[in-house]
């Protein structure tokens, strides 16, 4: 494109200018592009398959703990004590598999971010509280495995009898039975510290139920 420039008076002659320039067009923006680089908003909840796996989990393990009390009590060699340890072993079995599926699907689904408003250290205690209680959710199937492995008897699981690959032996199941009651207790106290966490969430109007329930609620941040 050229332009014309008004001619400029001398005292000889008239000249005049010109000047030419190119316009490029503008290019046109992909709003789809722009679209797919914006990051996903971070999750306010847990997915549907994790707030499943965890209050099956926790149904489960009060089931263990209900057992655990009861059969204790049972008088050795009878059918009821023999009953009751094959059930508390299927249901322990069945809580371990379904916490391999939780740890995998965790992995590829993470949770929502802490409340607003917390202390550092309610967050590194909260996570904390979470680790160990995957660690002795594993730890208190493998150690009655175990020590059921040491007690001579055929474990089953739901009927079905498992591939025996120890031999009787008193002292290390009596190790591992040690370890299984230990365990158990250091789960029930962590739990409850769970439990009193999510109490003080509730506290403070914090909906904390909403991001591990069956409904979505309208959460409240901490500031508010």
């Amino acid at each position: 494109m050229c332009l014309q420039a008004p001619p400029r008076l001398n005292p000889d002659k008239l000249q005049s200018s010109r000047f030419c320039f190119t316009v490029s067009p503008v290019p046109a923006v992909d709003n789809r592009a722009t679209e797919l680089r914006m990051p996903n908003p971070e999750p306010t909840r847990y997915d549907l398959t994790l707030i499943v796996l965890h209050w099956v989990m926790a149904a489960l393990i009060l089931v263990l703990f209900l057992l655990g009390w009861y059969m204790d009590d049972l008088p050795k060699g009878g059918a009821e004590r023999a009953y009751f340890f094959a059930l508390h072993k299927s249901v322990g079995l069945t809580l371990a598999m379904l916490l391999v599926l939780r740890l995998a699907w965790r992995l590829r689904s993470p949770g929502p971010a802490p409340f607003a408003g917390l202390a550092e250290w309610q967050k590194r205690l909260s996570v904390l509280t979470h680790r160990l209680l995957y660690v002795f959710m594993v730890l208190q199937p493998l150690s009655g495995y175990l020590s059921s492995s040491f007690a001579g008897y055929p474990t089953r699981f739901w009927g079905i009898a498992l591939p025996v690959w120890a031999d009787k032996d008193p002292v290390v199941n009596e190790l591992f039975t040690r370890v299984h009651e230990v365990s158990s207790l250091a789960l029930l106290a962590l739990i409850a510290l769970h439990v009193c966490g999510a109490l003080v969430h509730v506290w403070r109007g914090q909906s904390v139920l909403s991001r591990m329930w069956w409904t979505r609620e309208k959460e409240k941040t901490g500031s508010e």
